[in-house]
């Protein structure tokens, strides 16, 4: 935001004062450009702040049923209250530790599945084919089993070296060679069907991942940037107009003394009426100026150090979610591969349907698609339980926002400044009470404009008479004249940019601005897009690990059939 310096020439005959505008217009064109796109409009330029006095009502706040079903829901006993962590006094660790355990114990639960499900399918798989079948990891085709008479049945059972071979007199059951087949088959058919659903299940949720989950966090970061832009820009702004008006102030005090030091330390002596309605709205304005010039060292100075604290704070937030826009672009990588493996694992399930096995699909099973695809299921499991953690805590903010703000602004206050703390507490708490601050630039733009009116009256008194006739009148030479009325137009185009200067930071800084801002990184980009990108994320990871898990359980769809008579009779 650049601010032109205030620029005064005179002539001989003739009196000009220019002064350089606040050209805010374009970056806040821009601001608006951005952040209307996605959101009714807040932020205007500095004349719709100056005309803007009409009564503003806040945004009510009502928590969605996401965050309301979050917020509420099983803790195992534990606390579930954001803002009691935040005002515990330092050294405390007994509500901090129930809260953590509180919102990490779901994710505990989930850890507890998955290692209970790992753990079972390893002992299938030291269990073996003989006794859990498929669950082991292969699909075996069983033996052919001979029909025998009882008496045999019973010596096979007994002796160990029984022979297997069809003894002469006994014949094989015509009817067991199909009906065993035909169950087989089914059964094979099964575990690649659950095999295959699992497998769309799973893209199906990397889908839903990104589309719904990635998506919503995207714009959740996005919007969240945008608000700190404008807070940023506002800080900034505000604070330099701080420095203007502070600035402007000096300027006018300092062109009152001189105009009174070139007119021998009073503008008008003279004994004439026009020389006594000088001296009183000299008086007038010696007077407003003293008590406008305290106020606003008063009210004002302050000002500066905390706006530039909130604008570095904006910047630097700001600045760490482009580093979080990384992990959302390894969030869409995942989503990607993991799809792309699911079509692969599907591939060669074909392939083994078909009995097709060789040197390449078994290369890709073993040595690509199972070492990716347990490393990708760890990492679901492990996003699944942080983005169940986010998501609750993030419902726990939101189901009170102001209050939870609010504490944390109050723990810190010792890091603000009595006026601004004052502010900030205004902007979050809806603008119910107007802290003194508020009050005090209000006098300030009413003392300014009162001084305007009294400075306009003095300059039409002196614009009123010639150079001649004042001196006369006023006791003065040619050139205190000259000095008298130059002062009086440069008090008097002062005073205008005072006042101006004054109005604009009203507005600025004046609730139906700020409030609007702080409603839209709380309540909507924080408390519906990114607590529901959050839910989305963790319930459909969630999904993907039970899916894979299940493919996992029925890993026995990727490989061809064993058939032992077969493979015998091909040993022989």
């Amino acid at each position: 935001v650049n601010h032109h310096a205030t620029k005064y020439s005179a002539g001989n005959n003739t009196n000009s004062f220019q002064t350089g505008n606040n050209t805010t217009n374009s970056i806040y064109a821009t601001m608006n450009n951005n952040y209307q796109q996605q959101h009714h409009p807040v932020i205007g330029s500095i004349t719709s702040y100056v005309a803007n006095e009409t009564a503003f009502q806040p945004e009510e706040y009502v928590p969605t049923a996401n965050v309301e079903q979050q917020h509420h829901s099983f803790r195992f006993g534990h606390a579930n209250d954001l803002e009691a962590l935040i005002v515990e006094p330092r050294g405390s660790n007994d509500v901090t530790t129930d809260y953590i355990l509180g919102v990490t114990s779901a994710s505990m639960v989930i850890l507890g599945i998955a290692v209970l499900w790992l753990t079972v399918i390893m002992s299938f798989k030291c269990a073996g084919k003989k006794r859990v079948g498929f669950l082991a990891g292969r699909l075996e085709c069983p033996k052919l089993q001979l029909s025998l008479n009882p008496i045999a049945e019973c010596l096979a059972e007994d002796d160990e070296n029984f022979s297997t071979q069809t003894p002469i007199g006994h014949h094989h059951n015509a009817s067991s060679g199909p009906e065993r087949d035909h169950k087989f088959n089914r059964k094979a058919l099964m575990v690649r069907v659950v095999f295959v659903i699992s497998g769309i299940c799973v893209m199906i949720a990397g889908v839903l991942f990104y589309s719904l989950g990635v998506t919503a966090f995207q714009n959740s970061l996005n919007d969240v940037q945008n608000s700190l832009f404008i807070v940023e820009s506002t800080a900034f702004e505000s604070m330099n107009l701080t420095k203007s008006v502070l600035n402007t102030k000096y300027d006018l005090v300092s062109a009152l003394n001189e105009t009174m030091s070139d007119t021998d330390a009073g503008l008008c002596q003279g004994p004439s009426q026009l020389s006594n309605e000088i001296r009183e709205a000299e008086k007038l304005l010696v007077s407003d100026m003293n008590e406008m010039s305290l106020g606003v060292d008063e009210s004002l100075k302050s000002f500066s150090a905390d706006l530039l604290t909130v604008a570095n704070t904006a910047r630097g937030m700001s600045n760490d979610l482009e580093t979080a826009k990384g992990f959302f672009y390894a969030l869409i990588a995942i989503s990607i591969a993991i799809d792309v493996l699911i079509c692969i694992m599907l591939t060669v399930t074909v392939f083994s349907a078909k009995d097709i096995s060789n040197y390449f699909t078994k290369c890709v099973t073993c040595a690509l698609i199972w070492p990716i695809f347990v490393l990708f299921l760890a990492l679901s499991w492990i996003f699944a339980t942080v983005f169940l953690i986010f998501s609750l805590a993030g419902s726990d903010f939101c189901y009170n926002p102001d209050e939870i703000v609010l504490a944390f602004l109050n723990k810190n206050k010792d890091k603000f400044d009595s006026a601004i703390f004052a502010i900030l507490i205004f902007y979050v708490s809806g603008c119910a009470v107007v802290p003194q601050a508020m009050n005090d630039i209000a006098k300030l733009v009413a003392m300014v404009k009162t001084m305007l009116a009294h400075a306009n009256d003095l300059a039409d008194k002196v614009a009123s008479e010639s150079v001649d006739d004042l001196a006369t009148d006023c006791g003065l030479d040619k050139a205190g004249a000259i000095a008298l009325q130059k002062g009086v137009q440069m008090i008097s185009g002062l005073m205008q940019e005072l006042e101006k200067l004054l109005s604009s930071f009203k507005g600025i800084v004046s609730c139906q601005n700020i409030n609007p801002i702080y409603t839209s990184l709380v309540y909507d980009a924080t408390c519906t897009e990114a607590v529901d990108g959050f839910t989305w994320l963790y319930g459909s990871c969630f999904a993907i690990c039970v899916c894979a898990m299940t493919m996992i359980t029925f890993r026995a769809a990727l490989y061809p059939v064993k058939r032992p008579e077969l493979d015998s009779g091909l040993s022989t």
